[in-house]
């Protein structure tokens, strides 16, 4: 067989009845697969001796696979495999006997359209020498041209699906444009891609934190995001981001990726195809489309998937300019800032105005340090001189003349104690002072100078003990100090219950010379300073406030509800109302400044957060 002759095969008609049906096949194939297939078992059952036959193609992921191979159960195909890659490599074709069997040859013949490898041609043949060998080279050459035709015819489609495909993302990059917000836009993108590939939907999922959150869909202003649905189609959004490209439900032939959440989408939504497309950004991820088509020819692939990944290419970079101008910072404060500015100083809007000039009166009364900042605590009103009726010895309560509340005078009987067991303990130390006596005399009157020493003694013992109850008898009477009120002390409900020794059971205050006691927080104590001018507002005097002054800021302290206060002391200014009384409880105000009214009432949150941050921080 003649390369002229092979080369003619195409205008001769076939004289068997297999050779006619693999040239109809040829002549029918609906896809590069079918039309592989049909060429090698014509090449394969026109070349003498053929073994086995391999068409090698390249796929769009740059790999080589098999698009065709003859017959149903080949031989050598490790030794095809192995020339078929130096075929590759070098560019040429090489013929190369099979080490294991040396009666079969392997011939490899490339597969170039302008310089550039589109896969290869294997032969394996049995017997035949090097003429032959050439011969069938030479065959394969002229064979190959059916297959670069095929590719050729494949390159002028996809130019003109490409030309159509950028017009109508064109059309729908000027649809998305129109709008400035990123809804708008997603929105805009959606049902504009929807009419161009007559989809049933189409989703637009924006990029956030390395998953897609759906953001719009056609025909609808709203939808549901924590619908099965909605999670549904962010899965197969998902799916197509891990994989960093477009995935289609069904799989385009030759695509091994895996699709698991596509199918899922396709029977949730009982779709029929299913195609998520990423759209990206100077090498980076915006977005995904996901779009859904059912009934006959719904199947995404070629023209559609090309329209598809052109719009994804063209709105892209709008999309990720929409979504960096709603950031708050660098979008959406800057966009109102301006919205604002042109509502208050353009020529409408007489009610943002008016907003506006509240607005600026509140902010200058907040800031401008016009309010009194005044350090408020918890007061109680004393006298500066305090005095205590305690009991001179242990003894029991025999009445009561006076209560706390009572105004008294010095010398005034307040209580006595019981002096009845005094009264028998005088008389016995009376009697044992007489015998004493009468003792030392009849020693004295006998000189006997020992028994004088001894009674003597005895004598004063005894006198010193009458003297000290004479003194408790005279002691039995409690009076008061000084002049004032009672500021404690009410002992007519213990009469005939014992006291101790020392036990106070009065206190007295006089009614003029008082003192105000504050009980002022520790975050309030550094604005204090002695000579500072305050008012205190007594709880009893209806509002009226005493002014006063601070005279001494002292380091007791008390705990109360959980907080510390320390004893602050003023001076009353002036004399004092006669309605005032030691004990008097109220609320103490100093004025320390001028402040913010901001400052005043952000105080205590600024203290806080002050200590806060200072112990978390490192």
């Amino acid at each position: 067989m003649s390369a002229n002759s092979f080369a003619s095969q195409a205008d001769a008609a076939p004289q068997d009845g297999a050779d006619a049906a693999l040239w109809t096949a040829l002549a029918a194939a609906p896809d590069a697969a079918s039309f592989c297939r049909a060429w090698l078992d014509l090449q394969c059952r026109r070349t003498a001796g053929a073994l086995t036959g391999l068409v090698l193609l390249r796929s769009p992921e740059g790999t080589y696979a098999p698009a065709a191979l003859w017959p149903d159960a080949p031989v050598g195909l490790d030794h095809l495999r192995a020339i078929a890659e130096r075929a590759l490599t070098l560019g040429q074709a090489v013929i190369e006997s099979d080490p294991d069997f040396p009666a079969r040859t392997g011939i490899a013949y490339p597969i170039a359209v302008q310089g550039e490898s589109h896969g290869a041609v294997v032969l394996l043949v049995t017997g035949g020498g090097s003429a032959i060998l050439q011969q069938l080279v030479r065959e394969l050459h002229w064979g190959v041209g059916w297959i670069m035709a095929l590719i050729w015819q494949h390159r002028a489609e996809e130019q003109g699906a490409h030309g159509l495909a950028t017009s109508s993302a064109l059309d729908v990059l000027a649809a998305v444009e129109e709008h400035a917000s990123l809804h708008e836009a997603a929105m805009a993108l959606c049902n504009a891609l929807a009419v161009a590939l007559n989809a049933d939907q189409v989703s637009f999922g924006l990029i956030r934190d390395d998953r897609a959150r759906l953001t719009a869909t056609s025909h609808g202003a709203w939808f549901r995001k924590r619908s099965d649905i909605s999670e549904a189609i962010e899965a197969a959004m998902d799916e197509a981001l891990d994989h960093g490209r477009t995935t289609a439900f069904p799989a385009p032939q030759g695509d091994s990726a895996i699709i698991l959440q596509q199918a899922r989408l396709a029977a949730s939504a009982h779709r029929d195809a299913i195609a998520s497309i990423l759209a990206q950004d100077r090498g980076l991820p915006v977005g995904v489309i996901t779009i859904e088509r059912s009934g006959s020819g719904a199947e995404l692939a070629g023209r559609d998937l090309i329209l598809a990944e052109a719009v994804a290419g063209l709105v892209a970079p709008l999309l990720a300019l929409r979504a960096r101008e709603e950031r708050w910072v660098s979008g959406r404060i800057r966009t109102k800032s301006i919205d604002g500015l042109k509502a208050l100083f353009g020529p409408r809007r007489p009610l943002a105005k008016a907003i506006g000039a509240a607005t600026l009166v509140a902010l200058i009364i907040l800031l401008l340090p016009v309010s009194h900042f005044r350090v408020g605590a918890d007061a109680t009103l004393e006298g500066r001189v305090q005095r205590a009726a305690a009991a001179p010895f242990s003894g029991y309560i025999a009445r009561s003349y006076a209560r706390a509340g009572d105004i008294v005078r010095e010398g005034q009987v307040l209580a006595t104690l019981d002096e009845r067991d005094l009264k028998l303990d005088q008389a016995k130390s009376a009697g044992e002072v007489e015998q004493y006596d009468r003792r030392y005399r009849e020693a004295l009157a006998k000189h006997e100078r020992a028994d004088m020493n001894l009674f003597g003694a005895q004598l004063r013992q005894a006198q010193a003990q009458l003297s000290l109850i004479d003194y408790r008898i005279a002691r039995t009477s409690i009076t008061a100090p000084l002049s004032g009120v009672l500021v404690s002390g009410d002992v007519s409900q213990l009469v005939g219950t014992p006291v101790k020794e020392g036990e106070v059971l009065f206190q007295v205050a006089p009614l003029e010379g008082f003192r105000v006691v504050l009980q002022v927080e520790e975050t309030d104590l550094p604005y204090l300073f002695v000579g500072q001018r305050g008012r205190f507002a007594p709880t009893g005097l209806a509002g009226d406030t005493v002014n006063f002054t601070l005279s001494k800021i002292t380091s007791v302290t008390e705990s109360e509800d959980g907080k510390n206060r320390f004893r602050v002391e003023a001076q009353l200014d002036g004399d004092a109302p006669p309605t005032l009384r030691p004990g008097m409880e109220g609320v103490g105000k100093i004025t320390i400044d001028r402040r913010s009214k901001l400052w005043v009432w952000t105080r205590g949150l600024r203290n806080w957060l002050r200590l806060f941050l200072w112990k978390w921080l490192p």
